[in-house]
């Protein structure tokens, strides 16, 4: 029988050593981009989804028992629930149905607990009202995560909530978080008519229009009274009171380098339901930009996303109440 030469036996050895070599190599990639999936879909990561009046809905536990559809309201604070839905979804009125008073607002009695995948609350007040939307039975304020940073990934429909501040690319505008009265703000720029105008705006996700303009602030600034009026569009704050406003587009508001074209506004025409003076950015706005709210530092990075060329409802012939 005739002997391979030992040149071609060393060869097929390398070869062999080569393949192991790239599969381990392989095999370690796939780990790696595994371990990074799992690294950033981690117990603090929350699914939502994007109700069609803009509203961000999340699966939430009260008292370990009752599931809840609760919208994340950057523009309130505490828990906030619905009158229908403490009385047909949840525990709190065992045995005490027949005493119950629909009074908005009026707290119930005790503290509560509520869980978020795995983040926890247990020393809660809920606020009860009838005047929510009807998609959510309630919602929750941005205090719940005070001394968190909170990054909303509106393109993939994630929030992640960090114990610190995570790299941020450059590309992210930062704007300056002023707190007035338990909510938060931040100062942004319009342009139209040719002309700039920079103030405060309340950062409203629970909001579901674009952006409404205080009318105070308009008169102080010279804002434009000839633009043309869309339409008008009907509102209504957290009391129940309605607000009949005109709609008008600007050019642009941007948040630093990062900016949105032909935006409608709302044009309010009575006292600010913020109770101070502030023009208010909605999540029908909010939602065309990745965000990290920063309340360690104080601090909001937004950065445009794929929602940009979505329609405004407020652009449309139809109007939907908040």
């Amino acid at each position: 029988m005739t002997k391979k030469p030992n040149h071609i036996i060393i060869k097929i050895f390398q070869l062999l050593i080569i393949l192991f070599a790239c599969l381990n190599f392989l095999k370690c990639n796939i780990n790696a981009e595994h371990l990074a999936f799992k690294n950033a879909i981690h117990s603090d990561t929350l699914s939502f989804e994007i109700t069609d009046a803009n509203n961000i809905i999340f699966s939430s536990v009260l008292d370990e028992k009752d599931t809840l559809d609760l919208y994340l309201d950057t523009g309130g604070t505490e828990l906030v629930l619905k009158h229908s839905a403490i009385k047909e979804r949840t525990s709190l009125l065992d045995g005490k149905n027949d005493n119950y008073q629909e009074v908005n607002y009026d707290p119930l009695e005790g503290v509560y607990a509520l869980s978020l995948n795995q983040l926890s609350w247990d020393s809660l007040t809920i606020y009860p009202t009838s005047l929510l939307p009807e998609e959510a039975d309630g919602h929750f304020g941005w205090n719940l995560f005070d001394g968190k940073v909170v990054e909303l990934d509106y393109e993939n429909k994630w929030m992640i909530v960090h114990d610190s501040l995570p790299k941020i690319a450059s590309s992210y505008a930062k704007m300056d978080i002023e707190y007035i009265n338990t909510l938060f703000c931040i100062n942004t720029k319009l342009e139209v008519a040719g002309r700039k105008f920079s103030n405060r705006y309340l950062f409203d996700t629970g909001f579901q229009r674009a952006v409404v303009m205080d009318r105070e602030l308009r008169i102080e600034d010279d804002f434009p009274t000839d633009l043309e009026v869309i339409k008008e569009s009907r509102l209504r704050n957290s009391e129940g009171t309605e607000f009949v406003n005109q709609v008008v587009a600007v050019d642009k508001i941007c948040f630093d380098t990062q900016c949105a074209s032909k935006v409608p506004v709302q044009l309010l025409s009575t006292p600010n339901p913020a109770r101070f003076k502030t023009h208010i950015l909605g999540n029908e706005l909010l939602k065309r930009f990745n965000t990290f709210m920063d309340f360690q530092n104080h601090h909001v990075y937004l950065k445009a996303n794929n929602l940009m060329n979505e329609a405004y409802k407020d652009a449309m012939v139809s109007s939907t109440k908040k």
